[in-house]
């Protein structure tokens, strides 16, 4: 039963960020909730967890998005890979280091999706993207992960070592 809510709340996830989220948009920019959920859980299950949290969340946006099919599930699967590895350097995460990982993460994720649009023959400014898109979804993310990461810990603590079949 697990899986299918998980399957069903990373969708929603996803449904909220293609919809709702750019209705708060200030400048152009929104939070990434679905990569501050992967982010959140690499940091307390592990990159292998994250992982497949990742692929499920990516292959949602993907779907949802008119962006090409594939760049979410990627940005979102190195993300929580390297996030993943950072739980590793830590004995129990705290916030401070989940707002670190978050902002690595979304340096990450928005970085591939420029290199994806790069090789797509789009045009942009690698300066201003990062100071008027990446900087401010950053603080944006930070906001969200501070509601975000004691959620999660809580759904943590309640499932104890339940695991999906996949980990």
């Amino acid at each position: 039963m697990i899986p299918y809510l998980l399957v069903l709340a990373l969708g929603l996830a996803a449904l909220l960020q293609v919809s709702l989220l750019p209705a708060l948009q200030i400048g152009g920019v929104y939070p990434n909730l679905p990569l501050v959920i992967v982010v959140a859980w690499a940091l307390l299950r592990g990159a292998r967890s994250a992982v497949i949290w990742a692929l499920i969340a990516g292959l949602w946006l993907d779907l949802l998005s008119s962006r090409s099919f594939g760049g979410y599930t990627l940005g979102l699967v190195a993300a929580a890979y390297l996030a993943g590895l950072g739980a590793q350097t830590v004995y129990r995460p705290t916030i401070p280091f989940a707002l670190a990982m978050v902002a690595v993460a979304t340096i990450v994720q928005d970085g591939i999706q420029m290199a994806l649009l790069w090789l797509s023959g789009g045009t942009f400014s690698l300066p201003d993207a990062l100071l008027r898109l990446v900087l401010p979804e950053i603080a944006y993310n930070f906001v969200m992960m501070l509601a975000v990461f004691p959620l999660l810990s809580w759904v943590n603590r309640v499932t104890g070592q339940e695991r999906l079949p996949l980990e």
